[in-house]
């Protein structure tokens, strides 16, 4: 479910879609969320002074406060 919420928003903010990978996968205890996109579309997704990135990762974290693994979200190129 909440890779699916990731790329819903994900997905409206990048000019690429079809670039867009979601990958979920667990190390160490953490759960990893990866995020790939296009080289040009990583500025929209950080977004200004990292403001989107910061308010993508406190919504994940507030869905669900029960989990006790850290959720760790990733972009790359």
């Amino acid at each position: 479910m909440l890779k699916e919420l990731i790329k819903f928003f994900v997905l409206k903010l990048v000019n690429d879609p079809q670039k867009v990978t979601i990958l979920e996968f667990e190390a160490e205890g953490n759960n990893i969320i990866e995020i790939r996109v296009a080289p040009q579309d990583i500025e929209k997704l950080i977004g200004r002074e990292g403001r989107t990135f910061k308010a993508l990762r406190n919504m994940v974290t507030a869905l669900d406060p029960a989990i006790k693994r850290e959720i760790v979200i990733d972009i790359a190129v």
